[in-house]
């Protein structure tokens, strides 16, 4: 289908920008920290939400892009481009988690086949919906667990590339398409803490679609004002802030961790949209001159973990339960032993 871009909008940003591998980085250490010591990082669930922001963020950039320097949007090419990145390494962990857990504690195998049903059809999170799975007492026995944010994603990756496409066939300005995208994330952060207030369950809330795609559309709208150069991202008062912005933004993201909780009814509404609103004025920080929070993020190590984050949030969760199930017990709420999590880590990066 071809598109024209609307003329009173200028080309996007172009090239890679430094230090979105980093907060790739932060965003799975964070998840894998709540996993280790849920006891010590309450919040740090929150790195999901970082992904969030981030998935939103690049994906409609590069739609920007390829819109700016083609006149079109391959709908086909672009739902293809994301089996190959996503597809291979999810058969993988699905196959080779379940099939070790089988030889070293049955017990992970319980209602295996619902989860692989929700992996495979990227509807996990409505798949233990369903089910009445509480996400945050009962992941112990859920060896697929961390799947329902890809399936939350992977929803995404099919239906907003064809609504960014007729929003461009309409012509929709950036601006506009910006403030279509904050409307509906204000819908979704709305129903989030409506749901819960009706006394629908935390997983109801936390696993929907519907509830917990904020971050997703938040990360949108930033894409299409970073892309407009009339934009206050692009004005000089921004510019000579962004530095100190950058780290207030990431200094009260880390602040979240130990405010927000699992059972904390402000976690869902409002926390969780916090976070994704300081996940992305920090990503709107990162473009241009060097910064001490781009210095940070740009050193070797956290490019190194960013760019395998997807294998290792996807890896580190069955790991951990099949290291627990082979090493000594630790009592309920003790977290995991240093032994435990050294294992488990060790395993996760040569995986």
């Amino acid at each position: 289908m071809k598109t024209v871009a609307s003329p009173d909008v200028a080309p996007p940003m172009q090239g890679r920008i430094r230090g979105l591998d980093g907060l790739r980085s932060v965003a799975v250490g964070l998840v894998i920290a709540f996993h280790l010591w849920p006891e010590t990082v309450p919040g740090g669930f929150v790195g999901v939400d970082v992904f969030f922001v981030l998935s939103g963020f690049l994906i409609t950039t590069r739609l920007i892009v390829e819109l700016r320097t083609t006149g079109r949007i391959d709908l086909a090419a672009f739902w293809l481009r994301r089996a190959r990145r996503l597809l291979p390494a999810l058969f993988l962990v699905v196959l080779g988690s379940t099939a070790v857990a089988s030889f070293v504690n049955r017990d992970l195998l319980v209602d295996i086949a619902r989860q692989v049903f929700g992996a495979f059809t990227f509807s996990t999170n409505w798949v233990e919906i369903s089910a009445g799975t509480d996400y945050f007492t009962n992941a112990e026995s859920q060896l697929l667990n961390p799947l329902w944010s890809l399936a939350v994603e992977e929803q995404f990756y099919l239906a907003w590339p064809a609504a960014f496409t007729v929003l461009a066939v309409l012509h929709v300005t950036r601006q506009r398409s910006a403030a279509i995208a904050l409307m509906v994330a204000g819908i979704s952060a709305v129903l989030m803490a409506a749901l819960l207030t009706r006394d629908y369950s935390v997983t109801r809330v936390y696993y929907g679609t519907d509830t917990h795609i904020f971050g997703l559309m938040i990360g949108v709208a930033l894409a299409y004002r970073m892309a407009d150069p009339t934009s206050w991202f692009h004005r000089p008062r921004w510019l000579a802030v962004r530095a100190w912005m950058g780290v207030a933004g990431l200094v009260l993201l880390l602040i979240l961790l130990t405010t927000l909780g699992s059972t904390a009814r402000w976690t869902y509404q409002g926390g969780l949209l916090a976070a994704s609103l300081l996940t992305a004025l920090i990503i709107a920080t990162l473009p241009g001159a060097r910064t001490p929070l781009l210095e940070l993020l740009d050193r070797t190590p956290m490019r190194w973990i960013g760019q395998r984050s997807y294998g290792i949030y996807l890896w580190h969760w069955p790991v951990l339960l099949i290291a627990r199930s082979v090493l000594p017990a630790r009592p309920p709420g003790a977290g995991t032993d240093a032994q435990t999590a050294f294992l488990a880590l060790a395993l996760t990066a040569a995986v």
